[in-house]
């Protein structure tokens, strides 16, 4: 019987709460732009990710080039400032 290959590493990053509330929460309603994003997936395993989050502080300013994990399971690149990562888990691979 061949094994079930396993999906390959990911993370998740979260900003926190600290983050402005969803546009229909905030004060200012509609007149802001849309939601923010509380959360990306992101390739690598937690303790990957966070290696680059720590060279990213030390080395350049704070922004860190991540490969983001799309819904459709494409990727793209992106920036994140490590500073404002609150919480990086792997993905549960159960829930894929």
């Amino acid at each position: 019987m061949d094994a079930i290959p396993s999906p390959p590493a990911a993370s998740w990053l979260s900003f926190g709460p600290d983050l402005e509330p969803m546009e229909h929460e905030a004060r200012r309603g509609a007149r802001t732009l849309g939601p923010r994003r509380d959360s990306l997936l992101v390739a690598g395993t937690s303790e990957e990710v966070v290696a680059k989050l720590v060279e990213a502080c030390q080395a350049t300013a704070g922004w860190c080039e991540v490969d983001q994990v799309l819904e459709d399971g494409a990727h793209r690149k992106a920036f994140v400032n490590a500073a404002a990562v609150r919480w990086v888990s792997d993905r549960d691979p159960e829930s894929d």
